[in-house]
């Protein structure tokens, strides 16, 4: 069975972070399992600036990072593979993996870091009609598709949302020709804070607050939505030709399942000092932190890659 220092499951901001930086603290051995057909993960959507200042010490856009991060980890002697599904990490750091070049394999290593990241939960999360009608995109599936695939999901746009992706949509579906008739902030407190408004400087957004979607309407694709008033319970029509939800997100941690590692809830990780339960098994970014601190995930897998790094350093050379 091959052997590494370090497995790394999830090549995005977190995991190559981890790399390069456990690399660079002096771990020789180290591979990234990424189930994409790339690196980076969604450094390849973010092509705002705002990304690396922990890296670099100024801010570049989500692209440059993750081009910067995958050069450097390289160079450093890091190794991945790509279209490879992690099927499952033993609590002996044994990780089972399938991928079209070699089938099923199964490795060992000293340390794996979880950095799968999460994902958006299906449409079936919300209570809408949204099978009647084309014309309706999740959150992250609108930004794959301007930000990837170079297509608007439309030219009449209302986002309904409750975080900073909102708003970065948003904008970039404004500087790309498309109208956003209205962002429908269905968050407990709202999400629009003086951070969130940095994200929107200078652009003239229509966001409605304490309110829900209570109807959809169309032929074929949506036309309208009508919109309800928690405080009046009055209801409003908004025309459009496309729909955006936001339907949250879960943690990738299928793989892990068991491993008897402690969870709070059903898909909650317990972590110490970013170790979970079972020794020598780490986690960093989104798969802990879901999508409340997304831009910072690079930041926090180069502190948990050096805390990593310090683990095999101290109990295994």
């Amino acid at each position: 069975m091959l052997q590494y220092d370090l497995i790394i499951v999830g090549g995005g901001a977190s995991g190559l972070s981890a790399g390069v930086s456990a690399l660079k603290n002096g771990i020789k051995k180290v591979l990234i399992l990424e189930r994409n057909n790339d690196l980076g993960g969604n450094l390849n959507l973010f092509i705002h600036n705002g990304f690396g200042r922990y890296y670099l010490g100024k801010d570049i856009t989500g692209p440059e990072l993750g081009s910067q991060l995958i050069k450097d980890f390289k160079a450093l002697g890091g190794v991945y593979k790509l279209n490879t599904e992690v099927l499952e990490v033993t609590k002996n750091k044994v990780v089972s993996y399938v991928n079209p070049q070699e089938g099923i394999q199964e490795i060992e290593a000293k340390a794996v870091i979880l950095a799968s990241g999460c994902r958006e939960k299906f449409t079936g999360n919300i209570n809408m009609p949204i099978h009647k009608y084309t014309g309706i995109f999740t959150l992250v599936s609108a930004h794959r598709l301007v930000n990837i695939q170079g297509f608007l999901p439309g030219k009449e746009v209302i986002i309904i949302g409750n975080n900073d992706w909102s708003l970065i949509l948003a904008r970039r579906l404004l500087i790309e020709g498309a109208r956003v008739k209205a962002i429908i902030d269905n968050s407990k407190n709202g999400f629009l804070d003086e951070k969130s408004s940095q994200f929107i400087n200078g652009f003239d957004m229509n966001i409605i607050r304490n309110h829900h979607v209570v109807e959809l309407y169309g032929n074929e694709r949506i036309e309208s939505i009508d919109i309800k008033s928690i405080e009046d319970e009055s209801v409003s029509n908004i025309s459009c030709d496309s729909l955006i939800l936001t339907v949250g997100y879960c943690p990738e941690i299928s793989f892990v399942r068991k491993t008897n590692i402690l969870l709070k809830g059903y898909n909650t990780l317990i972590v110490n000092n970013y170790e979970t339960s079972v020794n020598g098994i780490f986690a960093c970014g989104t798969i802990l932190s879901r999508d409340k601190d997304i831009f910072n995930s690079g930041a926090n897998g180069a502190h948990v890659g050096k805390i990593v790094a310090d683990y095999i350093q101290k109990y295994m050379y």
